[in-house]
């Protein structure tokens, strides 16, 4: 969580503004968690509810609103999502006022039927149906139109734990300048219909539910325009960081996911083999994102041991350009 939403966060007081806004009670809301919005959980009529806080701090209403209504075109197009729900008030999001200029947005989504994945699920038919879903996701991108400009998302350079300089210690020149080479790098890549659209930017096994071999996505705070490759990637990095089973060998996981996974994307959406070359360079900069996504929440200055370990291990991946994993993406080319 943003250190500085975090600060002036009342939960007890918040929440009995959302019963009123949203029509449940106070005792069925239990807390889920607070990485970018405080998450909680409700029922209503015996049916379970996602409520999600945020703060202007983060996000506008209008920035959450182009996440409402990419949500609303993915259903449309049969894709399996949480989707939106009113207010009492027939309102996408309700705003509550900080009493100092700013304003906590809330909004309600369905609860994604199913599970998170267990040990039991995490196999190649997993990794097949993840890229089933991620290329059904990117084709049905293709067709989106804006309803209005002002809802429109982030593009890729935009988003703003990339911002390296506004929290990383100015000390950490190296770190600044293989962020700029990198980004430089990328900047030069094609952007066209057939590899380039409105992601989700965060897949990983965290932010979807498993019900009999159906996947439902939720968690779209991140959305934003970027590479469908640099998608693909960020699911890629999140499977290989935080693993439903470890393994002993990333190179070695790393080309069966993503042996699977391609399987089923390809037979969802079309993506040229030449896009493989760059998974790496994506992955490093999924990297740099953490990197300044930690900076973004810790207190440099009250943080354990445990963190300042975890930050100097980030610095020296970036500032040796270290791969996150060393297998060659171009083997997976069908050609």
């Amino acid at each position: 969580m943003h250190k500085d939403v975090k600060a002036i966060y009342e939960e007890s007081k918040i929440l009995d503004e959302a019963t009123h806004l949203f029509g449940f009670q106070r005792n069925d809301v239990h807390f889920i968690a607070d990485a970018e919005s405080y998450v909680y959980e409700f029922t209503k009529g015996d049916e379970p509810f996602i409520l999600k806080i945020t703060h202007t701090i983060r996000r506008t209403p209008d920035y959450i609103l182009g996440e409402i209504g990419w949500l609303h075109h993915l259903a449309k197009g049969g894709l399996s999502v949480a989707k939106p729900i009113d207010s009492l008030n027939g309102r996408d999001i309700e705003k509550v006022d900080d009493g100092q200029g700013g304003a906590f947005l809330l909004r309600v989504y369905e609860k994604a039927p199913g599970r998170k994945v267990e040990e039991s699920d995490w196999n190649n038919e997993l990794f097949y149906a993840l890229g089933k879903y991620t290329g059904r996701m990117h084709y049905l991108t293709k067709s989106y139109q804006l309803s209005d400009a002002r809802y429109k998302r982030q593009e890729w350079d935009e988003e703003e734990q990339l911002k390296l300089e506004k929290y990383v210690p100015t000390d950490q020149t190296f770190v600044f300048e293989q962020a700029d080479q990198l980004m430089e790098k990328l900047a030069q890549l094609p952007k066209d219909q057939d590899s380039y659209g409105l992601v989700h930017a965060d897949l990983h096994h965290g932010n979807f539910h498993w019900d009999d071999g159906k996947i439902t996505t939720f968690d779209f705070d991140d959305i934003g325009y970027n590479w469908f490759i640099n998608d693909i990637s960020i699911l890629l990095y999140n499977v290989m960081w935080y693993p439903v089973i470890p393994y002993e060998d990333k190179a070695a996981f790393a080309g069966n996911f993503m042996q699977h996974f391609l399987k089923g994307y390809r037979e969802e959406n079309k993506l040229g083999d030449q896009w493989l070359a760059y998974i790496p360079d994506f992955l490093r900069l999924r990297h740099m994102l953490i990197y300044g996504l930690l900076h973004q929440a810790f207190d440099l200055s009250t943080i354990g041991e445990e963190e300042k370990a975890m930050l100097a291990g980030f610095r020296t991946d970036i500032e040796q350009a270290i791969p996150i994993t060393t297998f060659d993406f171009t083997k997976l080319s069908r050609s």
